[in-house]
């Protein structure tokens, strides 16, 4: 038997929580801003599309040999097999929008966020269709979805994202700016909102459309039911950002990571680390508008914990456009970048070990 504390939720959920903010933390501080911005979140952020694979499509038991590992062992291999992917995918991404390998430059960051956004669409909005629709084999689906994922992201990337709004910044080369539809940090506030309320969503079982297409079949196969959940993501998000930039009048970057940053977050400790603990018995909607409930409270909490974190930890940065968001997208790092990928290599991909023995108690 694996010497494991054998914890059970919530307290499972809560000590979890707190053993991944405090190495995430302590992570953190081992950079300057400078690198912790671009080549921690650039290569930390390159694996997480993988991750998302690994977790949510392959349930961390695909290929075969990874179901039938014990802890801690399998834990450390989809660890190996997400360095593998950043590995593989930072320098890519370099070349692709960052003008060649080098300190990755806003281009690059934006892009591989964009990524994990799109991974999380065709994931829990679409069911990973259509690669679904055209094969039943896991590997298939997995790595259809990881590389439509980055088609995706592309996509968006050329059409929707403009940087002349910063093109007096010491980074900015015209021939990298995709000179797109919409303001760069505009998409990309926007964007991250759509992902916050998916995950909202994920929270409340997809209601009130899983009803809808229980009570009308025709609803219930993709792409007709990922369509839907995209009409009220898109319908909510706009409110959102419109409600947050354009009525309160809040900086764009200052929405982005109080709001939609720090909201997701909320939703990834209680779907993650809570396991929607204390409410896993209620029915909805009421269970999910509980646990967003407390996603609100966290959202506070924790981006004022982090915000104090920053200063502590690294020490005095401005913030705000005048300082160029320094203490703002340390914050949006240290929470997205980096807290989350450990919330689910902690959570799924090792299972809780060695804080619980969920992977003994199935072994017997």
């Amino acid at each position: 038997m694996p010497n494991t504390l054998g914890l059970k939720q919530p307290f499972l959920g809560l000590v979890a929580a707190l053993v991944a903010v405090c190495l995430s933390l302590g992570f953190a501080a081992q950079f300057d801003p400078a690198t912790f911005g671009s080549w921690v979140a650039q290569v930390i952020m390159s694996a997480i599309p993988l991750q998302i694979v690994i977790g949510l499509v392959w349930q961390s038991a695909y290929p075969g040999l990874l179901g039938r590992l014990r802890q801690p062992v399998k834990g450390i291999v989809i660890l190996g097999m997400m360095l593998a992917a950043a590995m593989v995918m930072t320098p890519l991404i370099l070349v692709l929008v960052n003008g060649g390998i080098g300190t990755p430059k806003p281009f690059a960051i934006m892009f591989t966020i964009v990524s994990v956004c799109c991974a999380f669409w065709l994931v829990a909005v679409f069911q990973c269709w259509p690669v679904a629709a055209l094969s039943r084999h896991p590997g298939v689906i997995g790595l259809g979805v990881f590389v439509l994922a980055y088609v995706a992201t592309y996509v968006v990337f050329r059409f929707g994202f403009d940087f002349a709004a910063m093109a007096g910044a010491p980074f900015y080369a015209a021939a990298l700016d995709p000179h797109g539809a919409f303001a760069a940090w505009n998409a990309l506030s926007f964007i991250v909102t759509t992902v916050s309320v998916i995950m909202a969503f994920v929270l409340l079982d997809f209601w009130p459309s899983a009803t809808i297409a229980a009570a009308m079949p025709v609803l219930s196969r993709q792409p007709v039911f990922g369509l839907l959940n995209a009409v009220l993501v898109l319908a909510i998000a706009g409110a959102m950002w419109t409600l947050g930039v354009r009525v309160l009048g809040m900086d764009v970057v200052d929405y982005m990571v109080r709001v939609p940053v720090s909201g997701l977050f909320g939703e990834f400790i209680m779907l993650v680390m809570m396991q929607t603990a204390p409410f896993q018995t209620s029915r909805q909607p009421v269970k999910g508008l509980l646990l967003l409930g407390l996603v609100v409270v966290l959202a506070v909490v924790m981006y004022r914990l982090y915000a104090v974190a920053a200063v502590l930890l690294v020490g005095a940065m401005p913030s705000g456009a005048a300082g160029g968001y320094g203490l703002d997208l340390w914050i949006a790092t240290a929470m997205l970048s980096v807290t989350f990928p450990v919330f689910v290599a902690l959570g799924d991909g090792f299972a809780f070990w060695p804080l619980s023995r969920r992977d003994a108690d199935a072994a017997e």
